[in-house]
């Protein structure tokens, strides 16, 4: 049964950060070869406070295996204790157009490859478009604490 629709990773670059480390950062979530794949990151360029360039890196999958291959991975790299702490929070990691949201600590990745929890805005992004049909929220909350449940 297809659990998403969509997966977005993204991250956020501030002029004074490693850009080259964040795009590896980002690459290191995606257990495939991108090229192989024919995708791709995206860079979008935002302007931040005293008109600051800030890159935002992305990666959109949206064939059902990228995903699968994401979810697999992603979730292979969480503890029990980060499990039970998504599955807990399902609602409220949940929006009204049934997207899952989830924050892992920018640096902590980068620097030691090691997946940690935030709320924090030095981050990077998951989006997780869940495939609910019909798309009702509580029929998303229920895949989403499903997919998150510790096994």
């Amino acid at each position: 049964m297809k659990q998403f629709n969509r997966v977005v990773v993204s991250v956020f670059s501030k002029p004074e950060e490693n850009a080259e480390a964040l795009k590896q950062g980002l690459l290191k979530l995606i257990p495939f070869d991108m090229e192989q794949e024919k995708l791709q990151v995206h860079d979008k360029k935002a302007t931040g406070f005293n008109n600051r360039t800030i890159h935002i890196y992305s990666i959109e999958l949206t064939k059902e295996r990228h995903i699968k291959a994401f979810m697999e991975s992603f979730l292979g790299k969480l503890n029990q204790q980060q499990k039970i702490q998504l599955a807990n929070e399902s609602e409220s990691r949940l929006d009204n157009e049934n997207i899952f949201f989830i924050r892992i600590e920018k640096d902590l990745w980068v620097n030691d490859g090691v997946v940690q929890l935030t709320e924090a805005g030095n981050c990077y992004h998951l989006k997780l478009h869940i495939a609910a049909f019909p798309a009702r929220k509580e029929i998303a909350l229920g895949i989403a604490t499903k997919v998150f449940k510790p096994s």
